[in-house]
């Protein structure tokens, strides 16, 4: 009897642990798989990667160049005395406007005028002498030829100085020679002037112009005719159309830039002369290329890549990598010319993430053409 229950103890022993044993197990391999099961879900959430895409279709490039320029007038003129002289009067306030022909400053004139009536009296004796010695030597051939001939000389300059006072006599009254805006005066009412003295400053009204240098490298695309965008720092809101009316045929070579002129439209003239104008020069367009955002675009050893949308043999949707050459490009814009085709679901959130074949879920996928303005 005891022998018996020794064995029977020592197998209920060993059936306990081997229970244990069974369990610790069973709950291992539970554990496991579940572990398994979670790894397994992970790694799938990380391989698809959430994305929208763009379909990719032609439409038209276009590169521009940006320059600054300065508002003139083709009439921006310093006016000089032409005579010596006393200023007695202005007649023109300075930003006064001032029509073509109106005295703007009046010049003393009163020793030209006794000048004029001296030369006056001096040309009628010579001309009275002239006539006399011409008639008598001619009709009936008294006198000397020589004295016929001194006679008629001193007449000439005699009625020579004559007419030259009185271009100085008009010449003290100083006009405008255009329509425009006294800018800014220089003399003074009292002031002695001379013949070079700047006097008045005037600027025309009519005709304003915006000049700018381009640089050289756009010698070849820039020309006449060419339209443009025009607009001003005090009024940037305000974007004018204007057209090249001049391109010049040479370089500047202390800049490296070529002159062109711009013809502002009249009704303008609020603009002043030496404004900063902003000018946007198109330097290239292109119709029907391929373009796309260069955030999209990716360098890699072998080149340029981007992403594009498509299945694998499964019918899971994946990104395909796609070797790219790219063309021209302007601020954030470039041409793709090879590598993409009209029609192709380009990756654009979610691309920096991507590689060859990598699972990806389209969102909110946006079937617009990809085209940046």
């Amino acid at each position: 009897m005891k022998l018996t229950t020794k064995i029977t103890t020592h197998h209920m022993k060993k059936v306990s642990l081997f229970a244990s044993l069974l369990v610790f197990i069973t709950l291992g391999a539970c554990s496991g798989g579940e572990e398994a099961q979670t790894q397994t879900e992970e790694e799938e959430l990380v391989k698809s990667v959430n994305i929208t895409t763009k379909t990719v279709q032609p439409t038209t490039f276009s590169s521009y160049v940006r320059v600054v320029g300065t508002v003139e007038t083709s009439n921006d003129i310093m006016i000089s005395a032409e005579v010596s002289g006393r200023v007695v009067s202005h007649n023109a306030k300075e930003g006064e406007a001032v029509r073509k022909g109106q005295t703007i400053i009046k010049i003393d004139d009163s020793k030209l005028v006794q000048e004029k009536t001296r030369l006056e009296a001096v040309t009628a004796q010579a001309k009275e002498n002239f006539e006399r010695l011409k008639k008598v030597y001619e009709e009936d051939g008294i006198g000397s030829e020589i004295d016929y001939l001194n006679a008629k000389y001193a007449f000439e300059q005699s009625n020579s100085s004559l007419e030259s006072i009185k271009v100085d006599l008009a010449n003290t009254s100083i006009k405008a020679p255009f329509n425009g805006t006294v800018e800014s005066k220089m003399v003074e009412v009292g002031e002695m002037v001379s013949p070079g003295t700047p006097v008045v400053r005037l600027i025309g009204s009519d005709d304003y112009i915006i000049s700018a240098g381009v640089p050289a490298r756009y010698a070849d695309v820039i020309t006449s005719g060419d339209a443009v965008d025009i607009w001003f720092d005090t009024q940037a809101s305000d974007t004018l159309n204007g057209t090249i009316s001049f391109a010049a045929s040479s370089i500047n070579p202390q800049n490296r830039t070529f002159r062109i002129e711009i013809d502002l439209p009249k009704k303008e003239n609020q603009y002043k002369v030496d404004m900063i104008a902003n000018i946007r020069l198109r330097t290239n367009q292109q119709e029907g290329v391929l373009v796309i955002s260069e955030e999209f675009v990716y360098s890699k050893e072998e080149g340029y890549v981007v992403y594009v949308l498509a299945q694998n043999q499964a019918g899971q949707a994946v990104a395909e990598e796609r070797k790219v050459n790219l063309g021209l490009a302007y601020k954030t814009d470039v041409i793709i010319e090879n590598g993409l085709q009209a029609g192709d679901q380009l990756i654009t959130l979610g691309s920096a993430f991507l590689d060859d074949g990598m699972r990806v879920t389209p969102k909110n996928q946006q079937d617009s053409n990809l085209a940046s303005n």
